[in-house]
């Protein structure tokens, strides 16, 4: 089995599990005792001011891998249990706190790599802004300054670097080929900002992922604070980890994703007591009665310095339905987290609920809320925000028969899934390996828990024009589930032993700590091979998957439909079905395979009086077919025999 695979590299994992990402980010580092905690940094909106003349220019001996002098900040910053009141700048986008520089030119081996860079050498006590070979930019002239402001004791220090590109890296181009940005040093509170302004990307040609690092280093190689991005991601998306990057998990650029200008990342010390809300998961689109009662759950974590003991986490529920429920957690150590899941509820009105969940009042309240949209239908179930595009990207690898990626839902009432709705996307950055996503075969599939493929779709072609919207992928059978069933809908990849690249199909959401028992890639669909994989926790990522469903439809199988023989005898090649009165007269007939795709339609407008179609079956197989009229819940099945 050849795995999928990661943009920066192979993957190497449970079962060599064939699933991709572009994404460069990988498992979180384990927890260490932190200056800066993962957990208070904040990624937020801003406003960047480029400083103009104000300030100081920092002289540094020319703009490509060089040091300034050692350079006030203007007050004391306390950094890693140390008072500093200077620091040295370096080109490569950081500084050291301190009087003296580091040594070497300090950026990573590769375009792609964080290796042998400042965070696993001999320098401590580092803000990494941007850390990357770094040079001069395109446009307006290179300059360092930096900017002390405001009064005791809450003056602020900016330190600018201003007009930089990233230089090639052998195939890895320039990806912003002009780029400002700032380390912001707050005074008492030494909080640290990073700000970054406009960029311009490089040439489109050149456009690939890169890798850069973002954070704080204390003291150690482990005693960091650092910031992941997939490339193709916008930069709100980044996340922060406590521990070093694992593998290439760095905070990757690419020409085709600029920054927001103003975009902050924003580091505060922990206090004593906080409780934060980290996540709430829930179903985004919720369908009734079919998936109520529904349980709603929220990840909460001790992001202070202090254990927290009896903690009410609170979720309520406001719009289109009203609902509020209370659990308390007993015990929560010094950087745990906690899984709440509250009590069930059952909405009966059709509309958009905001779901909110709360703890008590901290030392640090940021953190306290966090909420969730949910809008409640009568037919799909979906994890996938609505209106938000993907910001990864999943993707099957070369050589394998039938790869599916799959999300789980799970059915409160007997019903039928008649499509998977699927966000489709498009790597277009190319590189060694990859093949656009255009021009692939793909199709919805469902399955059960054992792997059963229940039904499917036709094979869809991707489009141009389908590239970042949500697909539909009809299915050609309609199977019924019934209450308490695991149902598996999935995009799969349409086996073709010609294909010897790896190309991108399927969008996702970050989805903070990411949810067990959710999201699975499976590397075969074939009988008895079906081995579902968990994608938590190596990637804690929504997949961008959407099941539609009915209520379940009354089906009936009837007598024989005809007996037609094979064109190109002339008597043949035809033949006429009877259509009763009434409902079924006014449905679509399909005609499917024996692979459940669909191979004719006729539309029928016959509700009052019957009548007759005809169906034309000239060019198909041999074999027995199903003739198929559905009317509201009503289906008829006949055969269709070809001979």
């Amino acid at each position: 089995m050849k795995p999928f695979y990661n943009r920066l590299g192979r993957l190497a994992w449970a079962k060599r599990l064939a699933l991709s990402t572009l994404l460069g980010v990988g498992a979180m580092g384990a927890a260490h005792a932190q200056f800066y905690a993962a957990a208070n940094v904040a990624n937020t909106t801003g406003t960047y001011t480029d400083l103009g003349t104000t300030g100081a220019a920092i002289a540094t001996a020319n703009t490509d891998d060089a040091n300034s002098a050692a350079t006030p900040i203007g007050f004391t910053f306390t950094y890693n249990g140390t008072a500093f009141t200077d620091f040295v700048l370096n080109t490569n986008g950081f500084v050291k706190l301190g009087t003296v520089a580091p040594a070497g030119a300090q950026f990573a081996s590769g375009g792609q790599s964080t290796s042998n860079g400042p965070l696993d050498g001999p320098e401590t006590n580092l803000l990494l802004p941007l850390n990357q070979d770094l040079g001069p930019g395109s446009a307006g002239g290179t300059e360092y300054r930096v900017l002390t402001t405001g009064a005791a004791p809450n003056r602020v220090c900016t330190i600018q670097w201003k007009n930089v590109a990233d230089k090639p890296r052998t195939t890895f181009g320039t990806q912003y080929a002009n780029f400002s940005f700032q380390a912001k040093l707050y005074e008492t509170s030494n909080q640290i900002d990073f700000v970054y302004g406009t960029a311009t990307a490089g040439v489109p040609a050149a456009d690939v992922a890169k890798v850069c690092i973002v954070g704080l280093k204390g003291s150690s190689a482990t005693a960091v604070v650092l910031g992941t991005k997939p490339s193709p991601s916008a930069w709100s998306g980044t996340a922060f980890v406590n521990g070093p990057y694992s593998g290439n998990n760095a905070h990757n650029l690419r020409g085709t994703v600029l920054p927001d200008p103003g975009r902050t990342y924003r580091f505060t010390l922990p206090v004593a007591n906080d409780a934060g809300v980290r996540a709430v998961q829930t179903l985004t689109q919720l369908p009734i009665p079919q998936g109520t009662p529904h349980v709603v759950r929220a990840v909460v974590t001790n992001t202070g310095t202090a254990a927290l003991a009896n903690l009410p986490v609170t979720l309520t529920v406001s719009g289109a339905n009203a609902f509020t429920n209370t659990q308390t957690v007993a015990a929560l150590a010094v950087g745990a987290s906690a899984t709440v899941s509250f009590a069930s509820f059952t909405p009966t009105a059709t509309g958009t609920n905001t779901l909110t969940v709360t703890v008590p009042p901290d030392d640090y309240n940021t953190n306290n809320t966090n909420n969730v949209t949910q809008v409640v239908n009568t037919t799909t179930y979906s994890y996938a925000d609505a209106g938000v595009s993907n910001n990864s990207i999943f993707g099957y690898g070369p050589g394998n028969p039938r790869n599916v990626l799959a999300a789980r839902y799970t059915t409160s009432t007997a019903l039928n899934v008649t499509q998977v709705r699927a966000y489709v996307v498009n790597y277009s950055g190319g590189g060694a390996g990859f093949i656009p996503t255009v021009g692939q075969t793909i199709y919805g599939v469902l399955l059960d828990a054992t792997g059963t493929v229940l039904a499917r779709s036709a094979d869809h072609v991707v489009t141009a024009a389908e590239i970042n919207t949500y697909v539909s992928f009809p299915l050609t059978t309609l199977v019924a589930l019934p209450a308490g069933t695991d149902m598996y809908v999935g995009l799969a990849q349409l086996y073709d032993p010609n294909q010897t690249a790896t190309y991108t199909a399927l969008g996702g959401q970050a989805d903070g700590p990411g949810r067990a028992g959710t999201f699975y890639s499976a590397s075969s669909l074939a009988p008895g091979t079906f081995a579902p994989t968990d994608i938590y926790p190596i990637f804690p990522y929504r997949l961008m998957l959407e099941a539609v469903t009915q209520t379940v439809l009354a089906t009936r199988n009837e007598a024989l439909a005809a007996t037609v023989g094979l064109y190109p005898n002339p008597a043949h090649g035809t033949f006429t079905l009877a259509v009763p009165a009434g409902p079924l007269g006014a449905a679509a007939a399909t005609l499917h395979n024996a692979l459940g795709q669909v191979v004719q339609v006729r539309q029928l407008a016959l509700p009052a009086a019957g009548g007759t179609t005809t169906f034309d079956v000239r060019g198909l197989a041999a074999g027995v077919y199903s003739l198929m009229l559905q009317a509201g819940n009503d289906v008829v099945v006949k055969r269709v025999v070809v001979e």
